[in-house]
């Protein structure tokens, strides 16, 4: 019988990694079964329904109360009861639910429990009251600060049936939880296990794209844990970012500026704007992907890239490209430790122009070697990213999913 599966996550919302992660467990899935359904969840259906061509069903239930007690503690409790009735009707009907790769159990730092976390507890009771099998695909997380957080991320541990994780900071956050990992699978970003990954990287050496540098903005997160960046922190970034980009430009270096979050193409503009007051110096090249292939395209050859966006780093990495780090959270600093570009960091919410440079400068001088060093971890995370599915498929097999 053809299995029926649920991917739980955030496609559609105009984040590049979140769409290739959902979209490289399809591939996955076909692997095994070439017929099986594949049924997207949600909070953007339509969206994530055009750029993946999948049925997609909404996470929420239906709400439309807009009264003066909207806010209130009651109606957040009885928005959260919904939800769960919603997703016992909806995850029923299905074989498995997973979880495709992605930042599922990150927060902001300190932040209080919902949002990814809350429909990730939610999704995994609905599976247990429902019998249904529920499994974690190479999901990302952060460290917790919070009690609550904490208590949240232990109990939806708690429903799966199968856990994975793309890094050990995850694992260990995981377990700092109160939560047991002995029987937990680790591996790399689900990304890392593209069939062509390896192919793509024989014409990443090519000078198709000379002596560009790549620049990935961000829209930049609060240094504090807060739901928003501050005005000063975000005008410091843009600021210390354009810098960056009119000294490449003035030293001759062309650069390319992706966006791989709809939330970065304002902070896009605002930083080529900047550089552009400067009528003596070219243009900015500005490329928006659409899908990852599209990113990979970006990417292939350059000279380096800089940035913060975990998938932009993913794709420079698998195609043999030295990177620069602006750091503004776990995940990134985790790769580029593994991908042996850890010395070429910098802090988001800190870094001057002046220290970023000197960073790309000396990655430059040993840009060769790099290479060699991000060629050898393609390797190993296709392999080890590979052989952790294949230990979360078996289990789902053992489970009775693709019998």
């Amino acid at each position: 019988m053809t299995a029926r599966v649920v991917l739980l996550g955030e496609a559609g919302i105009a984040n590049v990694g979140n769409d290739a992660s959902v979209a490289q467990v399809i591939r996955l899935l076909e692997e095994r079964d070439p017929g099986v359904e594949v049924t997207l969840v949600g909070r953007e259906p339509g969206t994530a329904r055009a750029v993946l061509g999948r049925p997609s069903l909404g996470s929420r239930a239906s709400w439309t109360y807009r009264g003066p007690l909207h806010a209130s503690a009651p109606a957040k409790g009885l928005r959260v009861f919904l939800d769960l009735a919603h997703l016992v009707r909806l995850v029923g009907r299905f074989d498995a639910v997973l979880v495709p790769g992605t930042g599922a159990l990150e927060v902001g730092r300190g932040g209080p429990p919902g949002g990814q976390i809350l429909s990730l507890l939610l999704t995994g009771v609905a599976c247990r009251l429902t019998r249904t099998p529920f499994a974690w695909v190479a999901v990302g997380g952060s460290r917790y600060t919070r009690r609550t957080t904490r208590a949240a991320v232990r109990a939806a541990a708690a429903t799966a049936t199968v856990r994975s994780y793309r890094d050990p900071l995850t694992l260990e956050a995981v377990r700092a939880c109160g939560t047991d990992t002995s029987r937990d699978v680790l591996m790399d970003d689900i990304v890392t296990a593209r069939a062509d990954a390896p192919r793509a990287a024989q014409h990443a050496g090519a000078d198709a794209a000379g002596d560009v540098v790549v620049v990935s903005v961000l829209d930049v997160p609060s240094a504090t844990g807060e739901a928003h960046a501050t005005a000063a922190e975000r005008q410091r970034y843009e600021h210390e970012t354009a810098r960056v980009v009119g000294t490449l430009l003035d030293r001759g270096v062309p650069v390319r500026v992706v966006v791989s979050d709809a939330a970065d193409v304002p902070v896009a503009r605002r930083v080529v704007d900047a550089v552009a007051t400067d009528r003596s110096r070219p243009g900015v090249e500005v490329r928006v992907p659409r899908d990852f292939d599209e990113l990979s395209d970006d990417v292939a050859g350059v000279r380096a890239v800089v940035g913060s966006r975990f998938h932009v780093l993913v794709a420079a990495a698998l195609l043999r490209v030295p990177f620069v780090t602006v750091e503004h959270a776990d995940k990134v600093r985790v790769l580029s430790d593994d991908a042996g570009v850890g010395p070429y960091r910098v802090d988001a919410h800190a870094f001057r122009a002046d220290e970023l440079l000197e960073s790309l400068d000396a990655l430059l001088d040993k840009r060769e070697a790099l290479a060699r060093d991000l060629d050898a971890w393609a390797v190993d995370a296709h392999r080890r990213t590979r052989a952790g599915y294949d230990e979360v498929l078996a289990r789902l097999v053992a489970k009775g999913v693709f019998a």
